[in-house]
């Protein structure tokens, strides 16, 4: 996976942005924005999602925890890291009997660059754009255990005006598949047990923008997580509706290249809570490709209406902005 890294970087971190000749091709990132994280609450804590359930954000980790949303959410993401800008619109609704269904949508804007002739006279303009379209399904299967699917439609464009002459095909589209599973060790229906889930993300058909020799393969991952939770009894002793109190979640993520040999990430991250009403979060990544480090994040909820945020501390990030920002709205109806 190093490989896109280092494509997407040598796009991003030339600041101003780059300036091509009329000889040079646009730069190929692939699908490598399949490898950033999407949603605050997520990312506050570490970038730990392989768990997460009861909410939309889980479509974006582990599709399994979207099974035991219980109402329907309408969900925005925003996100940027230098000139990629990344926006997220999502719906997913309960279907009593069968399971959770949505969809989302997934836009990677990676800025506009001009193109210069030989004096240095700009002739036109390339933009560069990942997108992602997004079903999902999930449902219990038997117990505690659930089951979620994603079906992902990937497109990799570059579009061009002005004079485009001697460019080459700048558009790649592709399949890809996520499937997962969760379920609960101990506890009383999920009160204080732990949660594990597993997952196989990003598993589909090489993104081939120009020819077959240039094709890339997918950032294919294969995680393990766990969430453990702690309810801590309210003042006069009793432990009181999960709701009426203080409460303490813990993660850690595991993840690697799927069927092929590379290091394994890991993640790690707290979030407590009061009442559901606000959250606090904070975690780490340890993990390659210049998304490494600390952050934090909060949350609050006023009836049907909830906003994340988020910031991570990257390090040894070759990314000009260092110190991205996640922002998280969600409506339930």
């Amino acid at each position: 996976m190093g490989g896109w890294l280092l494509a997407l970087t040598a796009l991003l971190s030339a600041y101003p942005p780059i300036r091509l000749s009329a000889q040079q091709q646009p730069l190929n990132s692939g699908a490598l924005f399949l490898v950033f994280p999407v949603g605050a609450t997520a990312v506050g804590m570490g970038q730990t999602g392989i768990a997460a359930h009861g909410t939309s954000d889980a479509a974006f980790w582990n599709p399994a925890g979207l099974a035991t949303l219980g109402v329907a959410e309408f969900t925005l993401h925003t996100s940027a890291i230098n000139l990629t800008r990344s926006s997220v619109v999502s719906a997913y609704v309960p279907r009593p009997g069968v399971g959770v269904v949505g969809g989302a949508v997934y836009l990677v804007d990676l800025g506009d660059q001009p193109r210069v002739d030989s004096n240095n006279v700009t002739i036109g303009r390339i933009a560069s754009r990942n997108l992602e379209l997004l079903g999902s399904f999930a449902t219990q299967l038997s117990g505690s255990f659930v089951l979620g699917l994603n079906y992902k439609l990937i497109e990799f464009r570059v579009d061009c005006t002005g004079d485009c002459t001697g460019l080459p095909n700048g558009r790649g589209l592709t399949h890809a598949l996520d499937i997962g599973g969760q379920f609960t060790v101990g506890g009383n229906g999920g009160e204080g047990g732990v949660r594990v889930g597993v997952a196989v993300r990003n598993v589909g058909f090489k993104l081939q923008v120009q020819n077959a020799d240039q094709a890339d393969a997918l950032p294919a991952r294969f995680a393990v997580g766990a969430v453990y939770q702690i309810a801590f009894r309210s003042t006069d002793g009793t432990a009181g509706p999960a709701g009426d109190r203080v409460d303490l979640r813990v993660a850690a993520d595991v993840d690697s290249p799927w069927g092929r040999a590379g290091a394994s990430e890991m993640r790690l991250g707290l979030d407590v809570g009061y009442r559901k009403l606000v959250r606090l979060r904070g975690g780490f990544a340890f993990v390659h490709d210049g998304l490494s480090g600390p952050s934090v994040g909060m949350g609050l909820t006023s009836g049907s209406i909830g906003v994340d945020l988020a910031r991570t501390f990257l390090t040894g990030s070759d990314l000009v902005v260092e110190n991205p920002t996640f922002f998280s709205f969600r409506v339930t109806f």
